[in-house]
């Protein structure tokens, strides 16, 4: 054999060496430790008031064979058409649940959210930075979404426009077609979500980006040939995503909920981040650092500013949106602490006066097979610590405790043994699971999670029952409510309690439910239930209630 087809024959074997040791060593078995690190804080249990419904609707999609025209479960907006953005997602909920119940949904959308944070990191590492670098931007990223985390539908938009954006920076960087991938991706996106609008203005502010940084002469602009590839296929990706059972209207859709009022001002996930909550400091330490670590390096591509500028307005604006900043900042904030480390390095051998002398001893690595077992013990163990986070919360049931004690499980329960379907004014973000458990039995809410569907005109009524305004009384009794069920220590339940033409009928550790003291003898209501000791509803009414979250 020749020496040149010997070095052919070795060479992958060297190349595959090279790799080995480079993941076997101590950066590499960071890296990969931070990848099973980063899926512990968005594995959760389902705490999203909104995915109830979804559920629900996601059954009735498959047994119609076809999307509603307006919603099955209120009795106040039933004649309001019923823009069903996300019917894609619900399908698949109903499938899934079919298939493996709630954990198999919670396993989906643990991983989707998963993999949108390894195309963050893919991302940040077209930069080049170190891997201590790029380990820790994402710890403190992953941290600073912890507000939002959990198995939810947003978590789609996340992956897909964290995927969007790899896609684009890849394209900018390197060139190529791969950038078409995004046309079919659009597709499906606006199927799933009508958060695909985001996407599409993600690549738009960075094309507009990039012909103002090139106008302004700001550093590492892309290629002029590269702008017009992206144009097209954003256009094409427009194009794609009318393709859905909305049609065109899909894109309006979204814009409806921002300039929502009603919304902004009286859904708590609609706020503002609170930097008196402790969940929300790691974002407000990221936001702070990364404007130091800007000025500190002044040197920043223009597509970075806009992204970086349009996504902390949408999270301060929103605290729903910190996933969008995450998604759109972290690799910035991985690049600027990139830029950052060796001036912070050699101003601290300044001050210690040490010369900055290279090392001219090479480390001298463990031997192979003692990495390796020193890196499947590594991954063997934070493998078992997921596993051990993980199962828990895949094995609870919709009436497990752990729900009970945030959602009406036991009054579900009470209000499915009437003889006839109710009409039930409820608390907004308990309508999702009163919509789930009830609307088989014909029972109604009042309202549920669709914002949009429901209309700012019935979100300032019930705000106005909520708040106990004057008018409270005549806006329950003129929507036609049988029975007003709502969480414990809150304004509205206590006036209730007080109120000498309202008699409380249900109480459970969560939930107390009340009736019109002249309808009282006419409606027919199940027995109180005397709860098994033991069961469910029996720890529920001992535990501390999780009572006055009002727009959960």
């Amino acid at each position: 054999m020749s020496s040149v087809a010997a070095e052919a024959v070795h060479e992958p074997r060297s190349g595959f060496r090279e790799r080995l040791d480079s993941w076997t060593a101590p950066s590499g078995l960071f890296i990969a430790a931070v990848l099973v690190i980063m899926a512990l804080p968005v594995t959760r249990t389902i705490q999203d008031p909104d995915f109830w419904w979804h559920l629900r609707a996601g059954q009735l999609i498959i047994q119609h064979a076809g999307l509603l025209g307006n919603d099955p479960f209120t009795y106040t907006v039933a004649n309001h058409h019923w823009t069903m953005h996300e019917w894609l997602n619900e399908v698949l909920f109903a499938v899934e649940f079919a298939v493996g119940g709630l954990g198999l949904i919670v396993l989906v959308l643990c991983t989707v959210t998963w993999l949108g944070l390894l195309a963050i990191m893919q991302k940040a590492r077209l930069r080049n930075p170190t891997r201590g670098v790029l380990g820790m931007g994402m710890l403190i990223a992953v941290i600073a979404g912890f507000p939002i985390w959990g198995p939810r539908v947003q978590m789609i938009t996340f992956a897909f426009a964290a995927l969007t954006l790899l896609l684009v920076e890849r394209h900018l960087v390197k060139g190529g077609k791969a950038i078409w991938a995004l046309v079919p991706m659009f597709l499906v996106w606006s199927n799933f979500h009508s958060g695909f609008v985001i996407g599409l203005g993600f690549i738009a502010i960075i094309l507009v980006a990039e012909l103002i940084g090139a106008w302004l002469h700001m550093p590492d602009s892309a290629p002029r040939e590269r702008l017009r590839p992206l144009l097209l296929v954003l256009i094409a990706s427009v194009a794609v995503s009318m393709i859905n059972p909305n049609g065109p209207t899909i894109l309006l859709y979204a814009l409806g909920t921002q300039t929502s009022g009603a919304q902004q001002s009286l859904i708590e996930e609609w706020f503002s981040p609170s930097f008196h909550d402790w969940e929300v400091l790691v974002y407000g330490a990221m936001l702070l650092s990364m404007a130091m670590l800007v000025v500190f390096n002044r040197h920043i591509r223009a597509r970075d500013v806009a992204l970086v500028l349009v996504t902390t307005a949408l999270s301060l604006q929103s605290a729903r949106h910190i996933a969008l900043f995450v998604a759109a900042s972290t690799p910035v904030y991985i690049d600027q602490l990139a830029l950052a480390t060796p001036r912070i390095r050699a101003a601290l051998r300044r001050l210690r006066r040490a010369p900055a002398t290279a090392r001219t001893r090479a480390r001298v690595q463990p031997p192979l097979l003692f990495r390796l077992t020193a890196c499947a013990l590594l991954m063997a163990g934070l493998g078992g610590v997921y596993v051990a986070w993980l199962v828990p919360k895949m094995q609870l049931q919709p009436y497990s405790l752990t729900y009970a004690q945030e959602f009406p499980v036991c009054a579900a329960q009470w209000l499915a043994g009437a003889p006839e379907p109710l009409k039930i004014f409820n608390q907004y973000g308990e309508g999702g699971y009163l919509s789930y458990t009830l609307s088989p039995h014909g029972d109604k809410v009042f309202i549920f999670g669709d914002a949009a569907l429901m209309g700012d005109p019935l979100l300032y009524s019930y705000a106005n029952v909520e708040t106990v305004t004057p008018s409270w009384d005549s806006i329950i009794r003129a929507s036609g409510t049988d029975i007003v069920l709502y969480d414990i220590k809150t304004p509205l339940a206590d006036v209730m309690d007080h109120a000498a033409d309202w008699t409380k009928v249900y109480q459970d550790g969560l939930s107390v439910a009340f009736v019109s003291t002249d309808r009282l003898s006419t409606l027919h209501l199940p027995p109180v239930p005397d709860w098994a000791p033991g069961s469910v509803c029996a720890k529920q009414a001992k535990a501390t209630p999780n009572a006055g979250a009002q727009n959960r």
